[in-house]
């Protein structure tokens, strides 16, 4: 293992590969811990300091949020590609450029959603048939986070810039420090100021802000020559256009989920309150093995962005396999304790005994099968750190998206119930499991990255 420079970051075109990618990986995953046990503690002040109108007012904006946030971090996750492959190829001046193109993308793009979202959102909270008895408190809570849905972008695409080098250890120590800060604030606008959702809404903001600052006072700290100076941001026209067609399939990508995810959750919400509070407990109770999950997609695709920059496609291949290794290892562990705890772990967030039990339906049902979607996110991910996003997009899009759509607007209106629309995720991972297995076998998705890379170079 070797480190360049002296910002954090981690060249990992040599050396041990599943040790590099257990050393990308766990700050990853410490990241998504403490986010993860943000929530929890999040659900469980609601849960017992607001009410559960106020704990399903908010579960009713997540696909809606997940939208907008998703296309964002897409776009920065395209951005940051392009900053590996040129730390891999130790292209330092063009890399100091993409940095800056990246970040004042995000601040432009940022305030431009931030905008169009408090312009929509009852609309499409009101299209997405949230009960009425939600609607109030899930307007108090979207209308805050919109707002500061810039600082959401700034911090996510420079955690993005940050991993792209190797160095996952400061994001992750920022992310601690930003769930320290809105679990403070859950205390203070929901514990005594009684705010409800409002209060969370807030607390949520001020953490957005408080990690997109820490983000940008790092990024322009770290002695290295792709230094962020905040008094020279600007965007290279042609540094913006490579990232852009990297970065819109995955934002695209990301967004056909969350869409998929909008009309999963408008045939959640027909079942009523209780089973859209549920719907949104077992989402923060499985939330564990999504960010296991999410660790293990941001190293493969780091790893194999910045040996993809070094021109050892050989590597990049063996990257995978040992990936995959962990993931079936990890991920397998993480869903059985899951499985196994559900009930429990229901009953201590919230006391409602029907909610309780949906939520442990609901996790009985899908739990089992996310070793599927992360071997999934595993092969795609190594795909798009290649710089080849367009073809993994369409895989994703008709193997998960459109199968979902079509399901949910055939088969879920034939059998209304809950279990009906569960099965989906099961399938459609199953689906794009083999889809991506055909296409990393069969495919010539590097000849397509290698052409990719060499328009980025003109």
């Amino acid at each position: 293992m070797s480190e360049r420079g002296s910002g954090g970051s981690l060249d990992v075109t040599t050396g041990v590969i599943w040790k590099q990618l257990v050393r990308l990986c766990l700050p990853v995953f410490f990241s998504s811990f403490f986010q993860q046990a943000y929530s929890l503690v999040n659900t469980y002040v609601i849960g017992r300091f607001a009410s559960t109108t106020a704990l399903g007012g908010i579960q009713a904006t997540q696909s809606l949020v997940d939208l907008v946030v998703g296309f964002s971090v897409g776009m920065g996750t395209g951005c940051a590609i392009i900053c590996g492959q040129q730390f891999g190829a130790r292209q330092d001046e063009r890399l100091g450029v993409s940095v800056r193109t990246a970040m004042t993308l995000a601040l432009v793009g940022g305030i431009g959603l931030s905008a169009l979202g408090l312009v929509f959102v009852r609309p499409m909270l009101e299209l997405m048939g949230t009960p009425p008895e939600l609607m109030g408190e899930a307007l108090d809570f979207s209308r805050i986070y919109f707002g500061a849905l810039v600082f959401s972008l700034v911090f996510n695409t420079g955690s993005a810039v940050q991993r792209s080098v190797g160095d996952t250890r400061t994001p992750s120590l920022i992310v601690a420090a930003s769930c320290v800060v809105n679990v403070i604030c859950d205390i203070i606008f929901i514990v005594f100021f009684h705010l409800e959702a409002l209060g969370a809404g807030i607390s949520t903001a001020i953490s957005l802000f408080s990690g997109a600052a820490m983000t940008v006072w790092r990024l322009s700290r770290v002695e290295v020559p792709w230094r962020l100076d905040p008094r020279h941001l600007g965007i290279d026209p042609h540094t913006c256009s490579v990232m852009v067609k990297t970065g819109i399939p995955l934002g695209l990508q990301s967004s056909a989920y969350s869409i998929s995810n909008i009309i999963i959750q408008s045939s959640v919400n027909s079942f009523g309150a209780s089973t859209v509070t549920a719907w949104g407990l077992s989402g923060r109770i499985d939330g564990m093995v999504w960010m296991i999950t999410e660790a293990l997609g941001v190293s493969v695709t780091t790893f194999s962005a910045q040996n993809f920059g070094a021109h050892d496609y050989a590597r990049v291949r063996r990257g995978l396999r040992s990936s995959l290794a962990l993931t079936c290892l990890i991920v397998g562990l993480a869903s059985g304790l899951v499985v196994a705890f559900a009930a429990p772990l229901s009953r201590f967030f919230v006391a409602d005994q029907e909610i309780c039990d949906i939520s442990v339906y609901t996790i009985y049902f899908i739990a089992p099968f996310y070793v599927l979607f992360s071997c999934m996110d595993n092969i795609s991910g190594t795909i798009r750190g290649c710089g080849e996003s367009l073809r993994p997009m369409l895989i994703t899009m008709v193997g998960t998206c459109l199968f979902r759509v079509v399901w949910l607007f055939t088969v879920v209106p034939a059998w209304h119930d809950l279990g009906t629309v569960l099965v989906v995720y099961p399938i459609t991972w199953a689906l794009t499991t083999v889809a991506f297995v055909i296409y990393y076998r069969h495919g010539h998705w590097l000849r397509h990255a290698e052409d990719h890379a060499a328009a980025a170079l003109e």
